[in-house]
Protein backbone atom coordinates (compact mmCIF):
# COMPACT_ATOMS: atom_id res chain seq x y z
CA UNK A 1 0.00 0.00 0.00
CA UNK A 2 1.46 3.72 -1.05
CA UNK A 3 2.47 5.83 2.20
CA UNK A 4 -0.17 8.37 3.41
CA UNK A 5 -0.89 11.64 1.49
CA UNK A 6 -3.20 14.04 2.36
CA UNK A 7 -3.66 15.74 -1.06
CA UNK A 8 -4.94 19.00 -0.01
CA UNK A 9 -1.46 19.28 2.21
CA UNK A 10 -0.80 22.45 -0.32
CA UNK A 11 -4.32 24.12 1.42
CA UNK A 12 -3.40 23.22 4.60
CA UNK A 13 -0.28 24.74 4.29
CA UNK A 14 -1.41 27.88 3.12
CA UNK A 15 -3.72 27.96 5.72
CA UNK A 16 -1.51 27.68 8.50
CA UNK A 17 0.41 31.16 6.39
CA UNK A 18 -3.02 33.18 6.49
CA UNK A 19 -3.61 32.40 10.28
CA UNK A 20 -0.02 33.50 11.04
CA UNK A 21 -0.20 36.17 9.02
CA UNK A 22 -3.35 37.65 10.92
CA UNK A 23 -1.98 36.51 14.31
CA UNK A 24 1.19 39.05 13.51
CA UNK A 25 -1.19 41.47 12.07
CA UNK A 26 -2.76 41.53 15.34
CA UNK A 27 0.20 41.43 17.14
CA UNK A 28 1.36 44.40 15.34
CA UNK A 29 -2.03 46.06 16.14
CA UNK A 30 -1.13 45.50 19.91
CA UNK A 31 1.91 47.12 19.50
CA UNK A 32 0.37 50.06 17.98
CA UNK A 33 -1.86 50.66 20.91
CA UNK A 34 0.91 49.91 23.36
CA UNK A 35 2.79 53.26 21.15
CA UNK A 36 -0.32 55.34 21.53
CA UNK A 37 -0.83 54.46 25.55
CA UNK A 38 2.51 55.05 25.61
CA UNK A 39 2.55 58.54 24.20
CA UNK A 40 -0.45 59.14 26.27
CA UNK A 41 1.20 58.68 29.25
CA UNK A 42 4.30 60.74 28.30
CA UNK A 43 2.01 63.51 27.84
CA UNK A 44 0.70 63.82 31.05
CA UNK A 45 3.85 63.14 32.83
CA UNK A 46 4.95 66.26 30.28
CA UNK A 47 2.05 68.09 31.19
CA UNK A 48 2.90 67.53 35.19
CA UNK A 49 6.18 68.37 35.37
CA UNK A 50 5.87 71.76 33.44
CA UNK A 51 2.78 72.25 36.07
CA UNK A 52 5.22 71.42 38.80
CA UNK A 53 7.98 73.76 37.64
CA UNK A 54 5.71 76.54 37.31
CA UNK A 55 4.82 75.58 41.01
CA UNK A 56 7.68 75.56 42.67
CA UNK A 57 9.22 78.45 40.81
CA UNK A 58 10.34 81.10 43.28
CA UNK A 59 9.02 83.95 40.98
CA UNK A 60 6.47 83.24 38.07
CA UNK A 61 6.34 85.36 34.87
CA UNK A 62 3.16 85.64 32.88
CA UNK A 63 5.64 84.81 29.98
CA UNK A 64 6.01 81.58 31.62
CA UNK A 65 2.45 81.14 32.29
CA UNK A 66 1.32 81.47 28.83
CA UNK A 67 3.81 79.06 28.02
CA UNK A 68 2.49 76.65 30.68
CA UNK A 69 -1.49 77.48 29.53
CA UNK A 70 -0.06 76.93 25.35
CA UNK A 71 1.53 72.92 26.74
CA UNK A 72 -1.78 72.52 28.31
CA UNK A 73 -3.66 73.34 25.59
CA UNK A 74 -1.34 71.12 23.42
CA UNK A 75 -1.34 68.42 25.58
CA UNK A 76 -4.84 68.37 25.68
CA UNK A 77 -5.01 68.42 21.73
CA UNK A 78 -2.47 65.80 21.63
CA UNK A 79 -4.30 63.81 23.96
CA UNK A 80 -7.68 63.73 22.36
CA UNK A 81 -6.37 63.04 19.19
CA UNK A 82 -4.45 59.52 20.64
CA UNK A 83 -7.16 58.67 22.38
CA UNK A 84 -9.42 58.90 18.79
CA UNK A 85 -6.68 57.30 17.84
CA UNK A 86 -6.13 54.55 20.44
CA UNK A 87 -10.58 53.82 19.80
CA UNK A 88 -9.78 53.17 16.04
CA UNK A 89 -6.99 50.98 16.76
CA UNK A 90 -9.61 49.26 19.24
CA UNK A 91 -11.68 49.07 16.01
CA UNK A 92 -9.21 47.25 13.97
CA UNK A 93 -8.28 44.92 16.66
CA UNK A 94 -11.70 43.75 16.89
CA UNK A 95 -11.82 43.32 13.19
CA UNK A 96 -8.22 41.66 13.18
CA UNK A 97 -9.69 39.10 16.01
CA UNK A 98 -12.63 37.81 13.83
CA UNK A 99 -10.28 37.17 10.63
CA UNK A 100 -8.14 35.80 13.31
CA UNK A 101 -10.87 33.40 14.35
CA UNK A 102 -11.93 32.49 10.98
CA UNK A 103 -8.68 31.99 9.68
CA UNK A 104 -8.13 29.42 12.57
CA UNK A 105 -11.55 27.70 12.20
CA UNK A 106 -10.40 27.18 8.30
CA UNK A 107 -7.14 26.03 9.55
CA UNK A 108 -8.85 23.72 12.28
CA UNK A 109 -11.69 21.94 9.88
CA UNK A 110 -8.58 20.71 7.20
CA UNK A 111 -6.73 19.17 10.45
CA UNK A 112 -9.92 17.31 11.34
CA UNK A 113 -10.30 16.64 7.78
CA UNK A 114 -6.59 15.51 7.36
CA UNK A 115 -7.27 13.59 10.66
CA UNK A 116 -10.33 11.79 9.44
CA UNK A 117 -8.42 10.72 6.22
CA UNK A 118 -5.20 9.44 8.13
CA UNK A 119 -7.47 7.27 10.32
CA UNK A 120 -9.19 5.87 7.17
CA UNK A 121 -5.75 5.15 5.66
CA UNK A 122 -4.21 3.24 8.54
CA UNK A 123 -7.87 1.31 8.90
CA UNK A 124 -7.17 0.42 5.31
CA UNK A 125 -3.28 -0.08 5.93
CA UNK A 126 -4.01 -2.66 9.22
CA UNK A 127 -6.86 -4.39 7.18
CA UNK A 128 -4.09 -5.24 4.40
CA UNK A 129 -1.47 -5.65 6.79
CA UNK A 130 -3.66 -8.33 8.36
CA UNK A 131 -5.03 -10.34 4.96
CA UNK A 132 -1.37 -10.23 4.15
CA UNK A 133 -0.58 -11.64 6.62
CA UNK A 134 -2.94 -14.12 6.99
CA UNK A 135 -2.00 -15.55 3.42
CA UNK A 136 1.35 -15.58 4.53
CA UNK A 137 0.62 -17.79 7.34
CA UNK A 138 -1.59 -19.91 5.39
CA UNK A 139 1.06 -20.45 2.77
CA UNK A 140 3.50 -21.60 5.28
CA UNK A 141 0.95 -23.88 6.61
CA UNK A 142 0.18 -25.56 3.91
CA UNK A 143 3.47 -26.25 3.11
CA UNK A 144 4.30 -27.21 6.33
Amino acid sequence: MRRFQFRLQSVLDWRIVQRDLEEAKLQGLFAEIHRIDAAIEALGREEAEAERAVAFSPSVEAQQLTALEEHKRYAGAETGRLRRQRLDCDKRVAAQREKLVKAERDLRLLERLKERRLAEWTFEFNREQEALSSELFLGSWHRG
